[in-house]
C-alpha cells in the first residue's frame, strides 16, 4: 500500500468477539460509497484480532468470504496476522494506525452496529472542513450514536441526550471540557491524514485514559473539531464494554458513582493530569501555533494539578472553567476533587 491511495481506512480491533462480530462485520462492508467515489475515494477494511481465545475469526473470515462472493464491486480488505494479545483496545487500534496508508481513518468496535450511510456523511462533513481550513490542518469528526442493549434493542436515540452532553460549538469539544471529560467517542470518529500523522508521533503508553480521549485533546488544541449532530451508529451497552455509558441523572449513574467511590475518582483525575502532561511535553510548540500561550499555560497548570491540593484545584477549575458536564458529574468533582 501507497501513502496518499485515496483510500478511507476503516479500522476494526477485535477480540473473543463472536457474539456480536458478524453483524457489525456485515454492516462496515455494506457502507454506502456513492459520495466518496464521486470524490475519488473508497473505503478499504483493516482488521485486527488482540490474539482471541473463541471463534471469532473464523465468523470474520466467514463473513468476508460471503460479502467477496456476492459484492460485484467489494471493498479492498486486509487483515493483520500479527496474533498478539496487547491486552489494550488503545494498543490495537495504535497498531492498526500505524499500517494504515488512508488520507482519512475511521475507528471501529466489534460489537456495534453502523449505520448505512457513517461512512459517506461522516466524509462529507470532513472534506466541507477540510475544504475551509485546509487538509494540513489536523481535523476529526466526530457524530452522535445511538444506544442499544446486549439483545440489539434501541435504549436511546442520543448518546448526546442519554448522557446530556452540551451541544454548543464552543463549549462541547473545546480544550477546557475535553481535558475533564471526553465527549468524542471513538467509534464515531473520522480523522484526516494530518491529524493521524500527529497522533501516531505519540505511543500508546501515554494515551492514559484511552486513545479517543487522548486524540480530542491533541486535536482540539492543534486543529479543529467537527461534530455531526447525527447518530450513525448503535453502540452496543454490555457487560463486556470496555467504556459503559449510564444515563446521566439517572439511578444507575449515582450507583455508579458510589460504588467506584472516591478513590477511583482520585485515580482517575491523576490519570487526566499525566495525559495532559504528555501531550503538552510531547506537542507544546504546536500548541502554542494552534492555540496560543492561553492554552498551553491552561493545559501546564492543569497538568501540575497532580500535585496540588483541592484549594488549588477548585482555583484552576474556577479560573479556566473546567467543569465535568452535569450537575450530579460537577457536583461529585467538587467534593471529591
Amino acid at each position: 500500500m501507497t501513502m496518499n491511495d485515496n483510500k478511507i481506512d476503516i479500522l476494526c480491533a477485535t477480540y473473543n468477539g463472536e457474539r456480536f462480530v458478524d453483524k457489525q462485520i456485515k454492516s462496515l462492508v455494506t457502507q454506502s460509497r456513492d459520495l466518496m467515489q464521486k470524490d475519488g475515494y473508497d473505503i478499504r477494511l483493516i482488521i485486527r484480532d488482540d490474539g482471541s481465545t473463541d471463534k471469532t475469526m473464523d465468523i470474520v473470515r466467514k463473513r468476508l468470504d460471503y460479502y467477496k462472493a456476492k459484492r460485484e464491486n467489494p471493498i479492498e480488505i486486509k487483515i493483520l496476522d500479527d496474533n498478539y494479545h496487547t491486552g489494550s483496545p488503545t494498543d490495537s487500534f495504535i497498531k492498526l494506525l500505524n499500517v494504515s496508508t488512508g488520507d482519512y481513518i475511521l475507528f471501529s468496535d466489534q460489537d456495534d452496529m453502523w449505520y448505512r450511510g457513517k461512512t459517506d456523511e461522516t466524509f462529507a462533513l470532513m472534506r466541507n472542513y477540510e475544504a475551509k481550513y485546509g487538509k494540513d490542518t489536523p481535523i476529526l469528526v466526530h457524530t452522535d450514536l445511538a444506544l442499544m442493549n446486549e439483545e440489539g434493542r434501541k435504549i436511546a436515540d442520543s448518546f448526546f441526550d442519554y448522557q446530556k452532553l452540551p451541544r454548543e460549538e464552543g463549549v462541547r469539544d473545546s480544550i477546557s471540557s475535553l481535558l475533564i471529560q471526553n465527549t468524542v467517542t471513538g467509534c464515531t470518529v473520522m480523522m484526516n491524514r494530518a491529524a493521524v500523522e500527529l497522533l501516531k508521533e505519540a505511543p500508546a503508553s501515554e494515551m492514559l485514559l484511552m486513545y479517543d480521549h487522548f486524540a480530542a485533546i491533541l486535536v482540539a488544541a492543534t486543529g479543529k473539531i467537527a461534530f455531526l449532530d447525527k447518530p450513525l451508529i448503535r453502540y452496543r451497552q454490555h457487560s463486556g464494554n470496555a467504556v459503559g455509558a449510564h444515563q446521566a441523572g439517572s439511578v444507575s449513574e449515582y450507583k455508579s458513582r458510589f460504588n467506584l467511590g472516591r478513590d477511583k475518582f482520585l485515580k482517575d483525575m491523576d490519570l487526566s493530569y499525566r495525559q495532559a502532561g504528555y501531550i503538552l511535553k510531547r506537542y507544546e510548540d504546536r500548541i502554542r501555533e494552534a492555540s496560543g500561550q492561553k492554552t498551553v499555560d491552561m493545559m501546564r497548570e492543569y497538568s501540575e494539578l497532580i500535585m496540588a491540593g483541592k484549594r488549588e484545584k477548585l482555583e484552576f477549575f474556577q479560573k479556566y472553567g473546567v467543569y465535568k458536564n452535569g450537575a450530579i458529574k460537577k457536583l461529585v468533582q467538587m467534593i471529591w476533587c
